[in-house]
């Protein structure tokens, strides 16, 4: 009786250990796969990838392993990533993006998410705005600097006023 003892003051805590370590190593798994889906949904409509949706995407092999169909279509959707960007492949990308998002809600126990609810999404007039004067302010500016040789600078002092001889002698040479 003794030796029973002994035995299960030994083993008990290993054991308690162990389950504690292997609920720890599921749980990190089964979150790293809700943040990683969840960053995928908050960027799924966005006209310019961020670096946090890319690295995302980059991780999917790993952190979804063990779901081959959530691989499969990643791939797919990779390789439809890595073709140019035109109109003629944006609805296939979409389609292939929405089905991925759709595989990983069901894998991830969301199973009343239908790919309506994933294509639908909110982006503000604003943000498109933004975006829009962004790239045209870009543009602008790129072809100025790729069409001037040179800039003349002006001279002024510290409060601001061009000192007119330093800028005589600047116009000068």
């Amino acid at each position: 009786m003794e030796i029973i003892n002994i035995a299960a003051i030994i083993i008990s805590p290993i054991i308690a250990v162990s389950i504690t370590l292997w609920y720890q190593n599921n749980k990190a798994k089964q979150d790293a796969k809700y943040r990683l889906f969840l960053i995928l949904m908050a960027h799924r409509k966005r006209l310019v990838p961020t670096y946090d949706l890319v690295d995302s995407l980059n991780t999917i092999d790993v952190i979804f392993s063990n779901h081959e169909n959530v691989i499969k279509l990643w791939h797919e959707y990779y390789a439809l990533l890595c073709q140019k960007f035109d109109e003629t492949n944006y609805e296939a990308r979409s389609h292939k993006h929405l089905q991925l998002l759709s595989v990983m809600a069901k894998v991830l126990g969301y199973k009343n998410i239908q790919q309506i609810d994933i294509d639908s999404f909110y982006v503000p007039e604003a943000h498109g705005s933004i975006v829009e004067l962004s790239y045209k302010i870009q543009t602008e500016l790129l072809r100025v600097l790729e069409n001037t040789s040179h800039f003349l600078g002006v001279q002024k002092d510290l409060k601001g006023k061009s000192t007119e001889t330093d800028n005589q002698n600047l116009i000068a040479k």
